[in-house]
């Protein structure tokens, strides 16, 4: 539970830079507010994985990142960031 914490929050991280420097001056929010928003995201990845009862850790670490990026991309396309 604990390395799925960690794992969530440096993926909330890269994340969250990545969204940053790709959206850079465009986007009104700060990078803690993107932080935030790609940890939320590793977590449904994480969970998603835990109902697919994914047993890879590299499997779940994938998940996690495309739970982060998927909420990412909704919520740019809903323009609420």
């Amino acid at each position: 539970m604990l390395f799925s914490i960690i794992l969530g929050l440096v993926i909330g991280l890269l994340g969250g830079f990545f969204m940053k420097a790709s959206f850079g001056g465009s986007t009104l929010v700060g990078f803690i507010v993107c932080v935030v928003v790609g940890l939320v995201g590793s977590f449904i990845g994480n969970a998603l994985g835990r109902a697919l009862k994914v047993r890879s850790s590299i499997l779940q670490f994938v998940l996690d990142i495309v739970g982060a990026c998927i909420l990412i991309a909704i919520l740019r396309f809903i323009n609420i960031m």
